[in-house]
């Protein structure tokens, strides 16, 4: 054999040797990595599961808060529904009073008025405002079938009457001041409304379909807002940072020298 084909040989012995060794290291990686690859599919597999159980647990809360939500729904319906029927027979009642009091005969209605007035009268305290005007209704109500209708009005009453005469005297009286150039005092200011002007005002009173004083408040309906917990939040593990340790001050070392040294009394030689 020439030195040629030795060194030949001994290329190619060291070649083969260097790509076994590669192929051992490239096998070796390759199972590491299978096996890294693998544990972390296990870890992955219990987040999951994990995952999967606070999923199912905050599906389960939202369902029942659900169903509480539209049992609510469901109640306020119900409830409005009956607040509506509520109103609709009021109004129906205050209508059929109404058509009733229109349809009565005269003589009737009549009576009807004057005893509603006389009974409405019977609430109020002035008693001599009240006896002067009530009588003045009642004999219009005797004169007049039309306006006795006018009075059986289930919205008109005497109180209501009487809150409309005070409006309007009020207005009379800022008048006067205003005329008179004169201006309020703490004594008040004094000032007559004729008696005819008041009962003026009374038959107005029953006459005005629009008075101020027989709109009522508008009811409305009101709902109750849900008032149901929220969902839970997930509990995702969260890993909580220790708090760093608090570092001491260094402690002072005491002098060698003590002589003179400060005491918590005094000071010692």
């Amino acid at each position: 054999m020439s030195v040629d084909n030795g060194m030949e040989l001994h290329a190619t012995t060291s070649l083969t040797a260097i790509a076994e060794q590669r192929d051992d290291e490239r096998q070796q990686a390759e199972a590491e990595a299978a096996q890294k690859l693998l544990q972390q599919m296990q870890a992955g597999d219990t987040t999951t599961d994990e995952d999967t159980s606070e999923a199912d647990a905050e599906a389960k809360a939202k369902a029942e808060e659900d169903a509480k939500r539209r049992a609510h729904e469901e109640s306020e319906a119900q409830r409005k529904a009956e607040w509506e029927r509520k109103q609709r027979e009021k109004e129906e009642a205050e209508q059929a009073a109404w058509e009733n009091a229109v349809a009565m005969e005269d003589d009737a209605v009549m009576m009807a008025s004057m005893k509603r007035v006389g009974d409405d009268a019977e609430r109020l305290t002035r008693r001599n405002m009240k006896q002067c005007v009530t009588e003045h209704i009642q004999t219009k109500c005797l004169s007049e079938p039309a306006f006795a209708r006018q009075v059986m009005h289930p919205r008109k009453t005497m109180i209501r009457c009487f809150r409309y005469i005070t409006r309007k005297a009020k207005d009379f009286v800022k008048r006067e001041m205003e005329d008179n150039d004169e201006k309020p005092t703490g004594d008040g200011y004094g000032c007559d409304v004729p008696d005819d002007l008041c009962y003026q005002w009374a038959e107005e009173y029953f006459m005005d379909m629009d008075a101020e004083e027989d709109k009522e408040k508008e009811e409305k309906f009101v709902p109750k807002p849900y008032t149901g917990k929220s969902a839970p939040k997930s509990k995702k593990k969260t890993e909580k940072k220790k708090p760093a340790p608090k570092k001491e001050p260094p402690k002072e070392q005491p002098t060698e020298d003590t002589t003179n040294q400060l005491t918590l009394f005094g000071v010692s030689e």
